[in-house]
């Protein structure tokens, strides 16, 4: 299975860190909440070793739903995430592929 690296869980954190920084009218504390929650539940998602782009993306709509409604544009963070995603986890799926031929020989 494909593992993403630290760096690529940031990644991923920061695409949601930009975000949140664009939303108006929501105090420094509020959006410091919000972030404590994405990254409580995309890091576990992102280390999960079933990881699937589209299951996680849907993941994560479903359980930060109520913080994506507030993304002023929500339905091009959505593509963002997907399109982000999908490199990550083809890029993993490369290396991981190539340390395990490596190991063949």
């Amino acid at each position: 299975m494909a593992k993403l690296k630290s760096r690529d869980i940031q990644k991923v954190i920061q695409l949601f860190d930009n975000e949140l920084l664009l939303i108006p009218r929501v105090s420094r504390l509020e959006k410091m909440k919000m972030r404590k929650k994405i990254v409580n539940v995309v890091q576990p998602a992102l280390k999960s070793p079933t990881l699937q782009p589209e299951v996680f993306v849907l993941e994560v709509e479903s359980k930060l739903a109520d913080i994506i409604s507030k993304f002023l544009d929500r339905y091009g963070f959505n593509r963002r995430l997907t399109e982000v995603m999908l490199k990550l986890y083809q890029r993993a799926e490369e290396s991981s592929a190539a340390t395990s031929v490596s190991d063949d020989q």
